[in-house]
């Protein structure tokens, strides 16, 4: 058996967990009520770590939310995607604190943040208080806790940050103790051989194995042995639970030993804002997006520079008559383990058949040497050095159809990955070349549509995107849709609290929403993910009739009007 450069495990163990031995602050409860998790911090997602702890609020909204420490509300942010209504405080210990799909937000804040979007006009905001606005002291009440911007359901999201570099660091080092003596859970195992001349049980792709065993002591059902010859890396399904909490959450810890040396470890303690990416590299991405199960590979790539990677050597050579031991340890923060056990046997390798490249493939080189410009015809495709997590091959080829504006070109498929964005360059047909409506549109393997957006420029469209497969440019020639949702044209309305519309568009979305009362500006407040424009009584609808307008605009550049009147 031949391992990478293994270190030492008394070197490697007096590493683990430098983080949580830092001397951190202790920081008070942001709810009155106990601390339920529903998920923790840096949770391998698709696309994303997530940035904090997820506490429960009774799946309810409207719980008082209250600072941890005394600080000042450093940034206001109000949006229909992502955080929502959010707050940051930043503490005098070097850390900020961050507060996420928030309800509404208190007392004076409420009324600065509504004097900010009737001056300006706007609902989204990001707003930077002067240091001396809002002072607060432990255990003030800053905020209700809410399902705003992105949320799938009533919690809050609580984050803490350096302070300077903006880095989220795990909030359990602060303090916070959730009794749970629950193991994490083992669902899976995965094996993949390396390069071009490992083999994996006399082929050349991937295996999956179910696994079998109770109270943290997992093996491979059925089978106490995999075979294989050349490079061989492993990857695991896993989720923990945390106390009494039903939620499938991310552990705190995952190590690989081999043959008793730990090879790879993963520990959720820190990670930068620029590194989020990295996790569809850490992850078997194919594989999650064909099952939509997600596998840790301890094989990592060489752009992979994912802070969290502790020890990176997750991969061994093994040759005919080599035997080694595999084990995976899973934790979570409050010490609970689980592991899994099974033996990697070394066997001859055998004749296999290896796919031929085609002609359409390109091979592009992750530090920009080689075909970091791929140009077809009236389709291009840049990249910046390090666009792509390893070399690759990637798959090219046009066609025709219509109902498009370009032909359709690919360029790899909708199971690959990037960690940066990508130019895609495609000329319009001449017939359609000074219509603004057009959107370069990207194909899935089933034929959805969906719109990547983009600009005119040089007589091309161009986009930035991570999105691989099929794109095309259309032209998006349908406004969007708006109508009244909890009353109708001409309705007595002095029982509501507030006018509500549905607005969608099926294409290029929704970019602008105004609502106009009396034709004068009122602030229209929107929930993307309901799809939901409602503006909220004040003191600016008058008794007797109103007049309301509604406008709506899509990325194409599209309006849609609505007209009605209500009586007060």
């Amino acid at each position: 058996m031949k391992t990478r450069s293994f270190l030492l495990v008394s070197l490697l163990f007096a590493s683990i967990g430098l983080m949580a031995q830092e001397n951190f602050p202790k920081y008070g409860k942001p709810v009155d009520i106990p601390i339920y998790l529903s998920a923790t911090f840096g949770e391998l997602r698709p696309n994303h770590l997530h940035a904090g702890l997820d506490i429960k609020t009774q799946a309810v909204e409207g719980k008082k939310i209250y600072a941890v420490a005394d600080g000042y509300v450093s940034r206001i942010g109000v949006s229909p995607y992502g955080y929502g209504n959010v707050l940051y405080i930043t503490h005098y210990d070097g850390y900020t604190s961050v507060y996420a799909h928030l309800q509404r937000f208190s007392g004076e804040i409420a009324k600065y943040v509504k004097q900010y979007q009737y001056k300006n006009k706007t609902f989204a905001a990001q707003i930077f208080p002067d240091k001396d606005k809002f002072p607060v002291k432990k255990g003030d009440l800053i905020a209700y806790s809410g399902n705003s911007g992105g949320s799938g359901g009533p919690h809050l999201h609580f984050e803490i940050r350096h302070t300077d570099s903006e880095k989220p660091v795990n909030p359990l080092y602060f303090g916070y103790q959730i009794e749970d003596n629950v193991k994490p859970m083992i669902l899976g195992a995965s094996v993949y051989p390396v390069g071009d001349e490992a083999q994996l049980e006399g082929g050349i792709k991937p295996m999956y194995f179910s696994v079998a065993g109770e109270n943290g002591r997992y093996s491979l059902k059925d089978r106490p042995f995999v075979y294989a010859n050349g490079e061989i890396a492993f990857g695991i399904c896993t989720y923990d639970q945390v106390g009494t909490s039903t939620n499938k959450n991310g552990p705190y810890l995952y190590e690989l030993y081999l043959d008793d040396v730990l090879a790879f470890q993963v520990e959720a303690d820190s990670f930068s804002y620029s590194e989020p990416r990295y996790v569809n590299s850490l992850l078997d991405y194919r594989h999650y997006k064909q099952k939509k199960s997600s596998y840790v590979r301890t094989e990592t790539d060489p752009n992979n520079r994912l802070h969290m990677i502790a020890v990176k050597n997750g991969t061994v050579t093994v040759a005919e008559g080599d035997t080694v031991s595999v084990c995976f340890k899973i934790s979570d923060y409050a010490g609970n383990t689980a592991r899994l056990r099974y033996k990697l046997v070394g066997v001859a390798p055998v004749e296999v058949e290896r796919p031929e490249r085609r002609r359409s493939e390109y091979f592009v080189k992750a530090d920009g040497s080689l075909n970091s410009e791929i140009i077809i015809d009236d389709f291009s495709v840049t990249m910046e050095k390090n666009t792509l997590f390893r070399d690759e091959w990637i798959q090219t080829g046009q066609r025709d159809e219509r109902g498009c504006c370009s032909r359709i070109y690919r360029f790899g498929d909708e199971e690959m990955t990037t960690f940066k964005s990508f130019k895609v360059r495609i000329r319009p047909q001449e017939e359609w070349a000074s219509d603004s409506r057009m959107y370069i549109a990207c194909i899935d393997k089933n034929g959805k549509v969906s719109s990547l957006g983009g600009k005119m420029k040089n007589g091309a469209m161009e986009v930035e995107t991570r999105t691989m497969g099929e794109y095309t440019i259309k032209i998006d020639s349908v406004a969007p849709k708006v109508s009244a949702s909890n009353f109708k044209d001409g309705q007595s309305v002095k029982a509501l609290k507030s006018l509500r519309f549905k607005i969608s568009d099926d294409m290029t979305g929704i970019d602008t929403y105004n609502i106009y009362l009396n034709d004068t500006w009122v602030l229209g407040q929107y929930d993307a993910k309901n799809a939901l424009l409602y503006y909220e009584f004040d003191d600016r609808i008058k008794a007797g009739t109103n007049k309301v307008k509604v406008v709506v605009t899509d990325g194409a550049g599209n309006t849609k009007t609505l007209n009605v009147k209500v009586v007060y």
